[in-house]
């Protein structure tokens, strides 16, 4: 069997800021329809009532979105472009701060 069972995880980061948290995990995973670039990710933002803030995940769960995508607190979807994992890393990090907590 293959696909994420092949997966190799590149990044996992949990950050925890007290009422409000971030986890961010990637894997390199065999490149197929479902992920192109041979990459799966999730960045998330949240707060302690689970509620999202933002999302960054390439997840084909959503018809209607991008391969790529954030998910945003009033529950929209809007395409993002990726032009690589480290740079859409460091824009969620980025996010993050402007939200008030320092990476």
């Amino acid at each position: 069997m293959g696909g994420d069972d092949e997966a190799q995880q590149v990044i996992n980061v949990t950050k925890d800021f007290g009422d409000h948290y971030a986890e961010i995990s990637a894997f390199r995973v065999p490149t197929s329809d479902r992920y192109p670039e041979g990459i799966k990710y999730s960045m998330q933002y949240g707060n302690a009532a689970g509620e999202t803030i933002i999302r960054y995940d390439n997840f084909p769960d959503h018809p209607d979105a991008a391969h790529h995508h954030k998910h945003r607190a009033d529950g929209s979807v809007e395409d993002v472009d990726f032009d690589g994992l480290q740079a859409l890393f460091q824009r969620f990090k980025s996010e993050v701060i402007e939200h008030g907590h320092d990476w």
